[in-house]
């Protein structure tokens, strides 16, 4: 069990230092494919039961989606030499920022017989969501004071964060429902154990405050508002003294356990195949293939911190010298919580508990073979939550529908997604496999000069070992 912590840890390490900005399962150039092996699984659970590896391996697999309209893609090469420079657009506007990162270290797949197989991967995942109302925002705007003075026209402010990360050990089962000589109906599903590792929220609603003109002497002062946060506990052990041997068997200790489930279906039609062991040939792999799966069904839950509240102003008023006051030499989350109960009228207490619901979706995929080595898969995502708009804490995704041109075969591949996503935006990917690596950029546009930092990427790395027999038309046939 503690190795299986040890490994818990360091994948939710390795998602923090490789997305500080922070966006799971954005694989598209392999959706639907039955190349995928274990990573299939992600996607839709039955797709193990119809892979064409006997064995799969995947040593690495990690990935990052960006969806914003206010960060730009300069900003990481600022931020990478220390540069200053544009990070943010100008103007006034709505401002969202959404990110979804996942990681997976030694996973693997196995195909018991042509009727059942079996799957287990240990994963990382991490969702951040930020909303606001429409405000101004300018480069200019350096102090509490020159940020109230622009936006001294708009009527309030109001803002929603989420944060979630978490690791997961994954257990996958497919077994062949249905057969006949012409097609074959596949189910599968996933349990999904968890560690809820990281969790917090803000809120803040209805943040008035005026302009108040007096000779040369222009002052803000704030009227109204409440203002909400929470996170896990288990990460004050980790602010306080640090990551050691203790305080990393403190902080999972701390996490609290959970489980979630996936489940998926997928039909294959056969064109003019009438042997089933003739099935695996590599060029004879299917006519089509509908999939059907319901995945991530679950929350995450998490002790509160005592460092944490609800904070009200009942219309007594706090000059911006005095906010500016009380937030000077703030070096932690305690410091924090004394600063805010000396600026609000109000602090009250959270439930010692709070969740985060996972980004709960239904995925219809359909994948057409046009010849043995190029396919076109077609991806539509529903989803069942929304983390902006939801009472109740909730992390979601962000695809909706992705067309995948796809040229491959067992070692070589090249994969042109294209994405409208659930905010409207139109991505343009690219992926290449070459031997045990696919690597992907999800919107090739983030390359452009003054481009939002929408996008991503992707990388993998699967190994098939064991192979009782290898010829040039059959890929791990069975006895």
């Amino acid at each position: 069990m503690r190795i299986i912590q040890l490994l818990l840890f360091s994948i939710y390490l390795l998602l923090i230092h490789t997305t500080q900005i922070g966006f799971a399962q954005q694989y598209h150039a392999i959706h639907g494919s039955s190349y995928a092996g274990v990573s299939g699984a992600f996607n839709n659970p039955a797709s193990i039961g119809n892979s064409l590896h006997r064995w799969d391996f995947q040593l690495f697999s990690g990935q990052t989606s960006i969806y914003t309209n206010t960060v730009l893609a300069q900003a990481l090469k600022n931020a990478a030499i220390n540069r200053s420079g544009d990070y943010l657009t100008d103007g006034f506007q709505i401002r969202n920022l959404n990110t979804n990162s996942d990681l997976s270290l030694f996973s693997a797949m196995y195909r018991i017989n042509k009727k059942h197989a079996v799957a287990i991967a240990f994963r990382g995942k991490m969702y951040n969501h930020i909303y606001t109302n429409n405000f101004n925002l300018q480069d200019t705007a350096t102090s509490l004071r020159s940020f109230f003075k622009i936006n001294r026209t708009t009527p309030f402010l109001d803002s929603k964060s989420i944060h979630a990360g978490w690791g997961e050990v994954n257990l996958t089962y497919a077994g062949a429902l249905l057969e006949t000589d012409n097609s074959r109906l596949t189910v599968g599903a996933t349990l999904q154990f968890s560690k809820s590792l990281f969790g917090a929220f803000s809120q803040m609603n209805k943040a008035r405050f005026r302009e108040n003109i007096n000779g040369t002497d222009t002052s803000y002062t704030s009227t109204s508002g409440v203002g909400e946060y929470g996170y896990s506990a288990n990460y004050d052990v980790i602010q306080q003294f640090g990551a050691t041997s203790a305080t990393i068997k403190s902080f999972f200790n701390d996490a609290k356990s959970g489980m979630g489930l996936s489940v998926g279906i997928e039909y294959l039609n056969y064109n003019n195949e009438t042997y089933l062991d003739n099935r695996n040939y590599e060029g004879r792999i299917y006519n089509y293939k509908i999939g059907f799966s319901i995945v991530d069904i679950g929350a995450q839950k998490f002790n509160n911190s005592e460092y944490t509240g609800r904070f009200s102003e009942n219309n007594n008023g706090i000059s911006d010298a005095a906010i500016a006051r009380a937030f000077n030499g703030v070096n932690n989350t305690r410091d924090l919580r004394d600063s805010l109960g000396v600026i609000y009228d109000s602090i009250q207490v959270l439930p010692a508990q709070f969740s985060i619901g996972n980004p709960t979706r239904a995925i219809l995929n359909f994948d057409k073979q046009i010849n043995p080595t190029f396919f076109v898969n077609t991806q539509m995502v529903i989803h069942f939550s929304n983390a902006k708009n939801a009472l109740k804490q909730k992390s979601n995704d962000y695809s909706f529908l992705t067309i995948t041109p796809r040229w491959e075969t067992l070692n070589w591949g090249i994969y042109m997604p294209i994405q409208y996503t659930r905010d409207g935006q139109i991505w343009t990917g690219l992926a290449i496999k070459a031997g045990p690596f696919i690597a992907g950029i999800h919107r090739l546009g983030i390359l452009k000069q003054g481009s939002l930092l929408n996008g991503g990427g992707y990388i993998l790395l699967n190994i098939h070992p064991f192979r009782k027999k290898e010829m040039k038309s059959r890929i791990d046939c069975f006895d």
